[in-house]
């Protein structure tokens, strides 16, 4: 069975642990089917209970005319506190769509954005790279990380890679250029974006030099392109990275997300070597997330250590794992029941801290390790400030 087929019985689940595993296991996934983002959108609305993890998780899913129509519907009837989290989704509307439904869309989306969509539906590519220079020239000079421009500039990246207004030439002298300088210019990372909408393959080894980089927004658009050839060519050129300290975070991701035979077999020998305990629970993450029955002797050795890193959830990944899988343990109810308080123990713990700021207590509040980090940068909180060290 491929990976889709072991997880589409569980993409809606009344087990709230596999819900939540599922849901994390398909963040990076790029081949997620269209009709999965509608069912699990009508789950969001249907359960609150589910509602801010699934809205967290599409954030990456192209969002088509049936997902808009449900949004619209939906979107008056929800809590002010999860709101943001559903807007957020039409950072991945095409642009045509947007215009068609621009009337009912208007209040929920800033006239600079309209703007943007009519350039790059109807502009000339004069007009597109204009503004494309001065959106990437806006993001340099920022002092923080900037999401709307951040996303404005992958719009028009995305206009120019699909009316052909860019070479392979010029996308090489780009990288080429951004690569003897100490930090990647946002042109630089608009590059890498192309690459990966490109499937530019001969690039995959440059890519995969970058991992050792400190540039987050950067590592985040190189995961993104390497995960997008699904190519056990990515996972050769990565697997040496998985031995790195500064590098081993994404490189897992990386691999984590190429579900291939290859990738459990690179997973499974880079656990055996792995010294520190966070970089093998990490692995054991990535090796529950390919949801392989070849990883249960690295996975069930694990569980008898008797400490984690604290930096994956751990009993909830792989209790979750042995259940999609249909596998039995006699510890699995323990696990389950670990998770189970843990999740509460953190909730609780979220709640004292509001009242002590009176402020309302909303569970969506809480920061879990894969979920979107509180300081707005746009990434898995366990990849930015909830990093190890």
């Amino acid at each position: 069975m491929t990976f889709l087929e072991k997880i589409k019985p569980h993409i809606i689940s009344n087990d709230l642990l596999i819900q939540e595993t599922v849901l994390y296991a398909l963040h990076d996934f790029p081949n997620l089917p269209e009709e999965w983002t509608i069912e699990l959108l009508k789950e969001a609305f249907k359960n609150k209970e589910k509602q801010s993890s699934i809205l967290i998780y599409t954030d990456k899913q192209t969002i088509k005319e049936e997902a808009v129509q449900i949004l619209m519907k939906n979107i008056p009837l929800m809590d002010k506190s999860n709101v943001h989290l559903a807007l957020r989704l039409f950072d991945h509307i095409d642009p045509e769509l947007a215009l068609k439904y621009r009337e009912p869309l208007k209040k929920y989306i800033s006239k600079g954005i309209w703007a943007l969509y009519e350039l790059v539906v109807n502009g000339t590519e004069e007009d597109v790279y204009t503004e494309y220079g001065k959106t990437l020239n806006a993001l340099d000079r920022a002092d923080s990380y900037q999401h709307d421009l951040f996303i404005k500039a992958k719009k028009l990246a995305t206009c120019i890679v699909q009316n052909g207004w860019v070479t392979e030439d010029e996308i090489d002298w780009d990288i080429q250029e951004e690569l003897n300088k100490q930090w990647f210019t946002s042109n630089g990372i608009m590059t890498v974006y192309m690459i990966g909408l490109l499937k530019l393959e001969k690039h995959i080894p440059i890519l995969t030099n970058l991992l050792v980089r400190d540039e987050d927004t950067l590592l985040e658009e190189v995961a993104t392109a390497l995960i997008g050839f699904q190519s056990d060519e990515v996972v050769k050129e990565v697997e040496p990275y998985l031995k790195n300290a500064d590098a081993i975070i994404f490189a897992v991701s990386v691999i984590e997300n190429i579900k291939t035979d290859k990738a459990v077999q690179v997973l499974r020998e880079a656990y055996h070597v792995a010294e520190e305990l966070g970089d093998q629970d990490l692995l054991i993450e990535a090796l529950c997330h390919q949801f392989s029955k070849k990883a249960l002797p690295e996975i069930c050795n694990h569980m008898k250590k008797e400490y984690s890193s604290g930096l994956v959830d751990i009993e909830l990944t792989v209790s979750s794992y042995y259940s999609i899988l249909g596998e039995k343990h006699p510890k699995l109810e323990e696990w389950r029941q670990v998770a189970i308080e843990s999740d509460l123990d953190y909730i609780n713990a979220s709640e004292q801290e509001n009242l002590l700021q009176n402020d309302p207590i909303h569970k969506e509040n809480t920061v879990g390790r894969n979920d979107l980090c509180p300081c707005g940068s746009g990434k898995k909180y366990k990849k930015c400030c909830g990093k190890i060290g």
